[in-house]
């Protein structure tokens, strides 16, 4: 009988500790363009095969939760994704959706991978990029993407009103549609973000339209660099 139950006790302890050790699982995808695979704990995406990767963004990296409880990134706390590396001012990274730190068992979070307000030109670059969570087996990921940035213009940043550009009406008044007046820039890609960090990309040099709510910070990327300026949506 206490062999049995010796037998039966260790049966339990080994459930239990598979159940622990699959409560939560890290699965990290990466996509850019046509590049695109999910990459091991110290895994690596080259892309050098192109001499400007910055003309394929933005790109996506997804974190999946494998397992059976929540997946808690970084304590919950942002930035859940950090970056390394050459020049990690290449690269923002950013929710795309409200995103708590919490992935649910079995779902996945989805972060925009975008030029970085500081990119430079170069080649043979590398990103790292760190994600740490409550996965016991991997506690601390890292991946990373080798890569080449070619025919940047000046990355000098400067606000909007010093050039003469302008984003109106001002707070909005028709549901969180913009005009820009640029006479004297071209604007050739607009972020605006809020304050938890989501993000919606935009190419016009007219308009854009945005679902954000409250005060947005908005960057629009001009023939004259890195344009900065702040919206209301009520």
């Amino acid at each position: 009988m206490k062999t049995f139950i010796q037998k039966i006790s260790l049966i339990v302890f080994l459930a239990l500790t598979g159940l622990i050790l699959n409560a939560q699982t890290i699965s990290v995808a990466i996509s850019i363009s046509v590049y695109s695979q999910t990459l091991a704990n110290g895994g690596s995406l080259n892309t050098t095969i192109v001499s400007n990767l910055n003309n394929y963004l933005p790109g996506t990296i997804t974190v999946t939760n494998n397992g059976s409880s929540p997946l808690i990134l970084n304590g919950g706390t942002s930035p859940y994704i950090m970056l390394s590396g050459t020049s990690p001012a290449d690269f923002s990274v950013t929710p795309q959706t409200a995103f708590s730190g919490t992935i649910a068992a079995g779902a996945s979070q989805i972060f925009s991978v975008d030029l970085g307000t500081g990119a430079t030109n170069g080649t043979n670059k590398t990103l790292t990029f760190t994600i740490k969570s409550n996965d016991s087996n991997t506690p601390t990921y890292t991946g990373s993407v080798v890569y080449n940035f070619s025919g940047l213009t000046t990355t000098a940043t400067v606000n909007a009103v010093d050039i003469g550009l302008s984003l109106y009406p001002n707070p909005s008044t028709n549901g969180g549609t913009f005009s820009i007046l640029s006479p004297n820039v071209n604007v050739n890609r607009i972020v605006v973000s809020n304050s938890t960090g989501v993000s919606e990309q935009f190419y016009s040099n007219t308009s854009f339209t945005t679902t954000l709510k409250g005060l947005l910070l908005v960057q629009l990327y001009t023939d004259n660099g890195l344009v900065y300026d702040k919206v209301i949506v009520q």
